[in-house]
């Protein structure tokens, strides 16, 4: 897979994300599939968050996988905080993204968990991690009465 390709599948997921974000009503933030699960926001949040721990582990701090970024519904409870996260994270993806070359994304890193896959690969789990959470996000937004919009076109 070439560079652009992986911007143009990360681009067309971070879109999802976005419509999802931008549908949930003011005061349903907090909607949940059922007990136990993450609410609408959580799961965005966590998606923004996990994604900060692997650029800053990639680029900023080489090895170091922090997961405690700040980026959660204690810093950002309304619709409009996540959205401002969300394009903050976006815009910093996005040059991540539109900068990675070819003998980057032959790479290998080191994961936490201990496997060792190439940057392309782990972007590919990255964007099943991210198709993951935003099927969850629909189930979320039905539970609760709210249409999701279409996002895999």
């Amino acid at each position: 897979m070439k560079p652009a390709e992986l911007r143009r599948l990360w681009e067309d997921r971070r879109a999802g994300l976005r419509k999802l974000a931008e549908a949930v009503p003011e005061g349903c933030e907090d909607q949940r599939a059922g007990p136990g699960t993450f609410s609408i926001t959580a799961h965005i949040l966590h998606l923004l968050s996990a994604e900060k721990t692997a650029l800053d582990a990639l680029t900023v701090t080489p090895g170091k996988w922090e997961w405690r970024t700040g980026i959660d519904s204690e810093h950002y409870p309304r619709r409009g905080d996540v959205l401002a996260i969300l394009d903050e994270q976006t815009a910093r993806a996005r040059n991540y993204f539109g900068a990675l070359t070819e003998e980057q994304m032959a790479a290998t890193v080191k994961l936490p968990w201990g496997v060792e896959p190439t940057i392309e690969v782990l972007w590919v789990m990255w964007l099943t991690h991210d198709a993951h959470h935003c099927g969850s996000i629909v189930a979320s937004m039905r539970a609760g009465g709210i249409e999701p919009p279409e996002i895999w076109e």
